[in-house]
């Protein structure tokens, strides 16, 4: 890709897929179908293929990724207005091919906390925490721990548009608070442009129980590495940083929904960009784009 145009298409990609990426519980924008029963569980395995990674102008080779996660949690009415959920999500980025200096595996273990209040007919607010070690898991302590926060606040116009304020705190990332409006809007029957990412996308509904999508995606997270990761490489500088991992790409596929409790989705596409950033030692790795996939399971009981 032109670098011209991975410039204008990266933060774009980046403000749209955080507009709103912490919309959850079942607010509109959230994908997957239905679910029976107060547990809800959902697992996934996407990945991008090989692809050249640099330093600069330093070429690293090529580097190829996969991701594999799954998350438990449970919903409690408090009363008529509100309710908490809790539960807990594991994710693990598995990375391999290249001679850049990110480790080998990089994983998460947290809690899903949050809280969910309907302040009137038209709107609701919410608020979500992930607490939990964030970390390449080489030597566990208390500077693996983060506990990011999202925000929102949703107004149902109507059953056709609904719209909200969103924002994610990380006081981890580059950018520690972001935020902004979104949008859900059927415009047409059958057709829905759901503007609430971290994947922006216009959908099309084939029939009740199947139907496809085209958009944008952003996947990532910030994670702590080794003590020791820089000197076990010749960079001592590295020792026990945060490394920021990024990939953007656009996709088309579809969602299933197998039974009442069961939905699947599957997508292909291409990744625009993939990149890690160990941002207070101003270290930027760069890689090219890739074909890229996700298959997901979401069910309840």
């Amino acid at each position: 890709m032109p670098l011209s145009l991975r410039r204008l298409s990266g933060p774009l990609l980046v403000v749209l897929a955080f507009l709103s990426a912490p919309w959850l519980h079942g607010q509109p924008g959230r994908p997957g179908g239905t679910t029976s029963g107060p547990w809800e569980w959902r697992t996934e395995f996407s990945g991008a293929g090989s692809a050249d990674i640099a330093e600069g102008t330093r070429a690293l080779g090529r580097i190829q990724h996969s991701i594999f996660g799954g998350e438990l949690t449970r919903r409690v009415k408090l009363d008529g207005d509100s309710s908490v959920s809790f539960g807990g999500a594991w994710r693990r980025l598995d990375l391999s091919g290249s001679t850049a200096d990110v480790p080998d595996r990089l994983q998460s273990f947290v809690l899903r906390l949050g809280y969910d209040r309907q302040l009137s007919p038209k709107w609701s607010l919410g608020v979500d925490a992930s607490p939990g070690f964030y970390s390449d898991f080489k030597d566990i302590d208390g500077s693996d721990f983060n506990a990011p926060l999202s925000l929102r606040l949703l107004s149902a116009s109507s059953r056709d548009f609904q719209w909200g304020i969103a924002l994610l705190v990380d006081p981890w990332r580059p950018s520690p608070i972001i935020g902004g409006p979104g949008v859900r809007w059927q415009f047409a029957p059958g057709w829905t442009f759901v503007g609430f990412p971290p994947e922006p996308r216009v959908e099309y509904a084939v029939s009740k129980t199947l139907s496809l999508h085209a958009g944008a995606g952003l996947r990532g997270g910030t994670f702590r590495v080794a003590e020791d990761f820089g000197r076990r490489r010749g960079r001592p500088l590295l020792d026990n940083q945060r490394v920021d991992f990024r990939e953007i790409g656009l996709s088309v596929g579809g969602r299933w929904q197998l039974t009442p409790g069961l939905t699947a989705q599957a997508s292909v596409g291409w990744m625009l960009d993939r990149r890690f950033e160990y941002e207070d030692r101003n270290l930027l790795l760069n890689g090219d784009g890739a074909a890229s996939f996700v298959l997901s399971l979401r069910g309840g009981f």
